[in-house]
């Protein structure tokens, strides 16, 4: 991602005057709920936001619930240049979050005996797919789903990046970005070890269609969106975004100066990104699927909740668990608490985000920032900051 930094710099100037699909944000217009300031962290976690909004983070969206009701809450700017404020029901890029829609998706095909989790993808993957990819061949649906391949990371590629560039709103299709990672070398043997590839749900969301011969993303509206009423929630690039969408920004010369980088388009659409919605839709499938747990059946998940540390030499404090579609993370809790949460991050170009439901607390935590973490900046670490803070205020 270094290199893509100094890449979008040195382009940037070239590319300020095209248009792409989020143009200028709108207001939305919110309600607060009856009551809401008057949980007990309602001031406190209200200070958090607008420290860390002070401190760069453009705009964010808060969702806390637990044992004394739910907080709503958001600072900032949705829109800079159009002083548009960021709202509870403003819509942002929940990135790579997509991925825990797309293994729940499988799961619901696993139980309709659409296929088994330990079935092997070469029964739905193309040929040239299975030769062209190291590791495909042979691997199977729920090691594609645990990222247990070692199967390379399509995002991590120079030629797409600068592809990207050349195109920045480009809407890529599964066969045009499964091609990056043609010939490149595993991370490690298959099912040896445990490592996060955007590449596997790449995989898997070619494999739901051949399986079912519909797309992902009618599936998706089928069978998890429309049950849950999740009304604000949008599949870029196959829906239209409505106007209410943050803009999304990222400090690319790492000098406290945010330009937008809103309609870069990182393959958004192919299983592994592309979910837009707001903390209140977030909320309406996180906790049906591990609170209340009335989306899957048991049986499933005890496989979703079937953790494999992953492994990342470069970060051995690593807090990073994968399962069937799922993560579980402890965050700056310690690694040998019960302080950890169910759910999935977000982390694109211009925007963040968190889902996550705490069961030894009953706790369920949702934001957006409409700024990127996908990348080295002064700013990350106050995003990290942030997220440290708002942690230890779940639990103290």
């Amino acid at each position: 991602m270094k290199k893509l930094m100094i890449i979008l710099g040195l382009c940037l100037s070239a590319l300020a005057c095209q248009k792409g699909d989020i143009d200028a944000s709108t207001a939305c217009s919110f309600t607060y709920p009856p009551g809401n300031d008057n949980h007990p962290k309602a001031a406190r976690l209200r200070d958090i936001l607008n420290k860390y909004n002070k401190l760069g983070l453009p705009g964010i969206s808060l969702l806390v619930r637990d044992g004394s009701g739910s907080w709503i809450g958001a600072a900032g700017m949705a829109d800079i240049e159009k002083n548009i404020p960021f709202q509870p029901c403003t819509v942002a890029k929940v990135a790579s979050i997509t991925k825990m829609f797309t293994g729940t998706l499988v799961h619901l095909l696993v139980e309709q005996h659409t296929f088994k989790l330990d079935d092997k993808v070469d029964a739905f993957l193309d040929e040239e797919v299975l030769d062209k990819v190291k590791n495909c061949r042979g691997a199977t649906i729920r090691q594609l789903m645990n990222h247990t391949t070692g199967i390379y990371d399509l995002i991590t590629s120079d030629a797409f990046y600068l592809a990207l560039l050349n195109d920045p709103d480009k809407k890529w299709s599964a066969e045009e970005l499964i091609k990056f990672t043609y010939g490149k070398e595993p991370k490690f043997e298959l099912g040896k070890s445990c490592f996060y590839s955007n590449t596997n749900t790449l995989l898997l969301s070619m494999v739901i269609q051949k399986a079912t011969g519909r797309t992902n993303q009618d599936l998706l509206r089928e069978k998890i969106l429309h049950p849950l009423g999740m009304n604000d929630t949008y599949y870029y690039s196959h829906d239209e975004l409505p106007p209410i969408t943050a803009q999304g920004y990222f400090d690319l010369y790492n000098n406290q100066r945010i330009v937008n980088v809103t309609n870069f388009n990182t393959g958004s659409g192919n299983g592994y990104g592309g979910f837009f919605s707001t903390v209140l839709d977030l909320q309406k499938f996180i906790e049906p699927l591990l609170r209340t747990k009335t989306i899957l059946t048991a049986g499933s998940m005890v496989e979703m909740t079937n953790f494999i540390p992953e492994a990342d030499p470069e970060d051995p404090a690593n807090d990073l668990n994968l399962g069937a579609g799922l993560m579980k993370r402890y965050f700056n809790q310690p690694l040998t608490s019960d302080k950890y949460g169910y759910g999935h991050t977000g982390r694109d170009l211009g925007y963040s985000a968190n889902a996550f439901y705490f069961p030894n607390y009953d706790v369920t935590c949702c934001f957006m920032v409409n700024y990127g973490t996908n990348a080295e900046s002064e700013l990350r670490e106050v995003f990290f900051d942030f997220q440290d803070e708002l942690t230890d205020a779940l639990f103290n």
